[in-house]
């Protein structure tokens, strides 16, 4: 019976389901397992959080490299390979997980470092990707420029275009009335 102002506390259950594979547990046994549980779980947490890490560690660490190798004055393959060597050391990390036992499939050792393997070589192989056609891009506009300011220098310098003349024309011309005249005098 309640009396005014005050309030009923709630009364708590803690109930665990169980079936035909539990009934047999003891309960110290019980708790153990369910403590390894979370304990396994709180580790997998970990494992994700590390795989995240180590991915961005090796996609900045890719960035700098390759960025600084632009700054340096370096183009070409060679920032294209620095770029492509985080990805190619994911690819034989997340290869690592794999087993061949007696056949030609391979099993997972371990699925979730396996799937964060996965995610972090597609992470890196996108970002390689991007600083690959950022390369191309820039050398693109490098070999442009390049054009350009030989043409304005030529114009600030006053540096004539050279004169179209007729020189391809007038050697085909030539050489015709050569093979002509050869054919000509062969006959005779």
């Amino acid at each position: 019976m309640l009396i005014k102002n005050q309030n009923q506390s709630p009364i708590y259950f803690d109930a665990e389901i169980v079936d035909e594979r539990t009934q047999h547990i003891q309960g110290e046994q019980y708790d153990s397992e369910q403590v390894q549980s979370e304990i396994a779980q709180t580790d997998g947490g970990v494992a994700v959080l590390r795989g995240i890490a180590q991915g961005s560690f090796l996609a900045g660490f890719q960035v700098a490299s390759t960025q600084s190798l632009y700054l340096a004055g370096s183009v070409g393959l060679f920032p294209a390979v620095v770029a492509g060597l985080p990805v190619g050391l994911s690819v034989a990390a997340t290869l690592c997980y794999l087993r061949f036992e007696n056949s030609v499939i391979p099993q997972i050792a371990d699925r979730q470092k396996f799937g964060l393997g996965v995610t972090r070589t597609l992470m890196l192989a996108a970002s390689s990707w991007k600083l690959t056609t950022d390369a191309q891009q820039m050398d693109f506009v490098a070999r442009s420029s390049f054009s350009g300011v030989t043409q304005q220098v030529k114009q600030y310098e006053g540096i004539q275009k050279p004169q179209q003349d007729h020189f391809p024309l007038i050697l085909s011309f030539t050489a015709v009335i050569a093979v002509i005249f050869a054919l000509y005098c062969r006959k005779r």
